[in-house]
């Protein structure tokens, strides 16, 4: 036997402003920057052209890179990543110059120079801009060993040594033949632009 009852339904439609953050926003919008399927810097890391291949191989082959790419999207920071073309003479491979604000808002300027071995320097200087947001006495890294001043006055330290190379190691380990043929492609094709004429 059917017996037939009747069922209220109630629908409560909350104005956007009063929905929980991400409520309703597509999948995509909830991926950062840093992660698949983007691969990308986060929109305040400005690179100059030809660096997007590699960032994105670096992103998505190294985990260290990726927690680097999460910290300077979580952070107050504007960076820029450009080729630097280094006198005669001068061994840096690369170098950051930081600028605070009173804002807060930390200004990177990072040069890479020409080098076969791009992920280890872009995962060395991202790791000194990292230090500079987090506020290393870098002082005091000497004094306790975990760092040197170099003699044009440029600190040079143990951790962001350390981050360059497992950046380096990952990409080596887990990027296809295919990537590796690539950057060093790049790099031959950089040093032949950057030649003086």
């Amino acid at each position: 036997m059917w017996t037939l009852s009747t069922v209220f339904t109630s629908i409560f439609l909350a104005a956007p402003a009063l929905l929980p953050p991400d409520v309703g926003a597509p999948p995509t919008a909830r991926v950062t920057p840093c992660d698949a399927p983007a691969f990308s810097l986060p929109p305040t890391v400005n690179l100059e052209d030809g660096f997007e291949p590699i960032i994105r191989s670096m992103l998505e082959h190294s985990p260290t890179f990726r927690q680097q790419c999460r910290v300077l999207a979580a952070s107050h920071v504007s960076a820029t990543v450009r080729y630097a073309l280094r006198a005669p003479g001068v061994a840096s491979r690369a170098r950051a110059i930081f600028h605070e604000r009173s804002s807060g808002l930390v200004i990177a300027n990072i040069e890479i120079g020409v080098s076969p071995d791009l992920s280890e320097l872009l995962g060395h200087e991202f790791e000194h801009l990292i230090e500079q947001l987090d506020g290393v006495d870098l002082q005091r890294l000497v004094r306790q060993g975990q760092a040197v001043r170099m003699p044009d006055g440029a600190f040079e330290t143990k951790r962001a040594i350390a981050a360059g190379q497992r950046v380096m190691g990952e990409v080596v380990d887990n990027a296809p033949d295919t990537m590796r043929r690539a950057s060093g492609s790049l790099w031959r094709a950089v040093r032949r632009a950057l030649k003086p004429r």
